[in-house]
This record gives structure tokens, sequence and C-alpha cells, in this order.
């Protein structure tokens, strides 16, 4: 690259590849870096495997393409592959460069600046990824009209501006003061340029990304890898103990073996996650460098054939389909039951990517489509889809597993699309959810000061007690709901709940509310020991 006139195509992918690789590094920390404490910190996975997305698009490219082809193809692989509300940011900064560049070999400094500082949001939420992203394109562009400025010095200064962001963002943020953490996808993004810049400048050897967060130590448990990228193979993971280990060494040696790679850790502490068809030769490779332990093998096919391509005669005779996203074998079988058209595995730490969602839509025979993301995070992606399909999508915005059921009870096959995507709607609002779940760190949030490991109860997603066990969390949390008019509450059990506790627990509510119905499912999803539905 000439440091000193203008940024190539190929720069600007090196680049991202160097950037992501950097982020890549520290994707653990910051999953950890969650304003609540639940095991479903996801940010560092989604932006990692949607910047993945994006360039592997690109990398059809050669080395000549110009800056405009390379923004494009970035633009393209980051919308298909973009994971959670991270993704879907990071694919709307690549469709604005992209948009900027339109029809350009080579930009220089002033251009480089420029573009990225007009499509960064006026007025973010404050103390988010949007802040950072704001800060870092505004230092950028004030350094690109200084007479002797080069698109690398544009990149040192939004890389100091992304740094200085981050850390204020808990004084910006009340929620993120009260955990203890800086704004994850912030982070994310000043790695991913941090790992850029460093590129640029030949100076990654003998480095580790920067972890800007005040608090020593973030979380109690290993960050789990989201295991879902496509829904095929052994999703295959493990870890590595030891010392001096070959971090790289291993990366390499894997490469090539399946899809969704990630390898991460240190010298002394090695995670790998992996798709394949051959867990046993990954298995074997991996012996090379050390030991596996905690080795964890999912068949991927089984779950696919199952579920994913499903129930063409439920729910698609007046030309409509219902597509849901669920975690847990329990909670699928529960949604087929109810008749779903077909099913996306995913939910905590394992959002699927706009691809996953598209496919299975293109896959569906109906054109009038009702989706249910069944989470938050997964809410943004959804909201990508229309505009990539002649399909008519209508998302409900189920944030939680027990407002999907409720919509899926209200749909009635005889009426017309409209008026069940009302009545769907409509009956989300009723249903309360209680999720009960083990803290991932040591905490204050809500004005509870919560231990690593104890027990914390959810009501419609805002933590609202901890304690020491499940049955005393349950009742306090359904002490705050207003019971009259509730007929039926369902006990969705994870795949680590103790079945002998579930039916205590049905009977003491069953004691305290003579006139409500109990009614107990084996969700067996993971993470989270028992989800209650209050209708």
């Amino acid at each position: 690259m000439d440091k000193h006139l203008t940024l190539s195509g190929k720069d600007l992918k090196e680049m991202l590849i160097a950037g992501t690789d950097w982020l890549e590094k520290i994707v653990p920390d910051i999953n950890a870096l969650n304003v609540y404490p639940v095991p479903d910190g996801d940010c560092g996975i989604n932006m990692l495997f949607t910047m993945r997305s994006s360039l592997t698009e690109a990398a059809n490219l050669d080395d000549n393409a110009g800056i405009s082809s390379v923004a494009e193809a970035l633009a393209k692989g980051s919308l298909m592959g973009a994971r959670g509300n991270s993704g879907v940011i990071l694919s709307q900064i690549w469709r604005g460069l992209c948009e900027g560049v339109k029809g350009k070999d080579t930009i220089d400094a002033k251009e480089f600046a420029s573009e990225t500082a007009r499509h960064a949001l006026s007025n973010p939420v404050e103390g988010t990824i949007l802040t950072v992203i704001k800060d870092a394109a505004s230092a950028a562009s004030q350094e690109a009209f200084n007479s002797s400025s080069s698109p690398i010095s544009a990149m040192e200064a939004a890389v100091d501006a992304a740094r200085i962001s981050v850390k204020k963002t808990p004084d910006l943020l009340q929620v993120l003061k009260d955990a203890g953490v800086v704004d994850a996808g912030g982070h994310g993004f000043f790695t991913l340029l941090e790992g850029a810049l460093l590129h640029l400048n030949n100076n990654m050897d003998n480095r580790t990304p920067e972890l800007l967060n005040s608090t020593a130590v973030l979380s109690v448990q290993t960050p789990q890898i989201a295991p879902e990228e496509e829904p095929y193979g052994f999703c295959t993971q493990f870890m590595i103990n030891g010392t001096d280990l070959n971090l790289y060494g291993l990366r390499d040696s894997l490469t090539g073996m399946g899809k969704s790679l990630i390898v991460v850790g240190d010298s002394n502490n090695i995670r790998v996650h992996i798709h394949t068809q051959e867990p046993d030769k990954v298995l074997e490779t991996a012996l090379e460098y050390g030991e596996p332990v905690d080795i964890d093998i999912n068949n991927m096919d089984e779950q696919h054939i199952e579920f994913l391509v499903l129930h063409k005669e439920k729910m698609t005779k007046n030309g409509t389909a219902i597509i849901a996203v669920v975690n847990g074998d329990g909670m699928m079988n529960a949604f087929s039951d109810l008749g779903v058209s077909a099913i996306i595995p995913g939910g905590q730490t394992m959002n699927p990517s706009t691809m996953d969602m598209l496919q299975t839509i293109e896959e569906v025979t109906p054109d009038n489509i009702i989706f249910l993301p069944n989470n938050k995070n997964v809410i943004p992606t959804a909201n990508l889809l229309q505009p990539l399909t002649k399909k008519n999508i209508h998302i409900i915005p189920t944030e939680t597993i027990p407002q999907g059921i409720s919509a899926l009870i209200s749909y009635i096959p005889e009426e017309d699309f409209e008026t069940n995507v009302k009545e769907m709607t409509d009956a989300i609002t009723s249903v309360r959810t209680i999720e009960i779940t083990r803290a991932t760190r040591t905490t204050k949030v809500n004005g509870l000061n919560i231990g690593g490991g104890e027990i914390i109860g959810l009501l419609d997603g805002d933590i609202l007690t901890s304690g020491k066990n499940y049955q005393d969390t349950i009742i306090e949390l359904l002490a705050d709901i207003d019971m009259d008019g509730k007929n039926v509450l369902t006990i969705y059990y994870g795949k680590d709940a103790d079945p002998d506790h579930v039916n205590d627990i049905s009977k003491i509510i069953g004691s305290r509310y003579p006139g409500l119905e109990v009614g107990i499912v084996d969700g067996g999803q993971p993470h989270y020991e028992y989800i209650i539905s209050v209708d």
C-alpha cells in the first residue's frame, strides 16, 4: 500500500482480513461483555461470523479488483451473513462504504474518512457501538483534512478515538456502569479497526488484542462459542489445556477440515469449534498439539432432517407458512406439534444468519411467510429479509419462546394472512415469560448484587431477582405478575434441569394458584434451566 496516497481494493481486503483475525482472538472476551450476566453473550461471535461472510464474498475477487468491487462484495457478504444486532450494524457500514466508493478503483484519505463519517449516524444511542462508530469516523475525517494525511494516519486517528470512546461507554449508559462493562459491540468494532491498523503498520507480531474493560475478571464460566453457522455435519467442540500450546499451528492444521472454524485462547488454554463431516480426524489432528478434553460432538444433519424441512400439510393450506427460530429438541418438538412449517435451529448464543433464514424461506412452498424470531437478538437480522425475496414476509416480534408459542396457538388456518398476522401479534402482548439461569459472572444489575454462578430470574427479559434455589426464585417472580385472568402456566425445563425438581416446583405452584392449569414440557433447551410461560 502507498502509505501517503491511496487505498486500493486489495488494501481494503487485506486490512479487514487482518482485523477479523484480530477480532477472533478476543471473541470470548467480547462475548463476556454482556450487560446481563446471562449465558447468551454472543456479540463477538456475531461480529466474527458477519465479517467472515463478508470476506468470503470478497475472496472471489482477484487482487486487481478496485475498491468499488471489493466494497460491493463486502456489503453483499455481510448482508447475507449478518447475525444479531452487531452484525446488522456491520452490514450497514459496508453498505454505506459500497455506495460511497461506487465506480472507483482507489480512494485517498479524505474520501476514505469522509465516506465513513457520512454513513455514521449523527444521533446514535449514546454508549453503544453506534457512538464508537461515530467518534471513530469523526476523528478520521478531521485527520484526513490535514495536509500530510494518509489512509494510515486517518486510521490511526480512528483507532485512537474508538479506544477512548469505548472506555467512555459506561459513563454514557448507566446499565453498562452498573454491570461494570464497556459496550461489547463498540469494543468489537474497535478491535476490528485496531487489527486493520496493525496490519497496515506491519506491527502484529507478538501482540495480543487490548482488553479495554475496567473489570479485571469478566466471567466465571468459559464463554461458549455459538455453534451454528450452517446446520450440517457434526458440530465439534473441545478444549486443549497445557503449556506453550501452539494456537496458530493448530488453527492452520484444522483449516480446511470443516466450516465455522474457531480456534481461540492462549498458550495455556485453547478452545476449538468446527463444523465437520469427520470429527475423528479433527480430534486426531488436535492430538498433535495436546489432549482434547470437554469434547462435545452433535450431529446437525439429524436435526436438519427432523426439523428444518417440515410439515407441508400443516399451516400451508391457505398459502401461509410459519417459520420459527428454536433451540432445544423438546422445544423443537413443541413447535412442530403446533404445526410450524419450518424450524431454524438457533436462539441464545447461536443467532442464525440472514442466509440461514433466507434459505429456509425459499425452501417452503407458500409465498406468504409469518416469521417468529423468538429472541430479541434475532429480530434485527430477520428485519433484513423482505428485500431479499419475492415472498411476502411478516415478522412477528417475538422475543421469547413463550411469546412464539402464544402466537402459534392464536393462528387460525381458515383465516387469511392479514387476520392471522394481527391475531398473532396481539397474542404476544398477553403472555409473561420467566427465565431461570445462572449468572456467568459477579455483577450489579437492576440494584441487585449478583454473585457468579448464582441463580438469577428474569421476567420478560429483565433480571428481577437472584437466589440460592430455583423454587424460591420462581415463586418470587410469579408474585410480580398480576395473575388475574391468567389460566395456564407451562414449565419448559432445560437439558440441565432435574426432572424431580420440576415436579416439586409444579406442585408448589399449583397449591399457591389453585385455579391455574400447570403443564410441564421437556424443552431440552441449553443455558436456561427453566423457561416458564404464564398466559
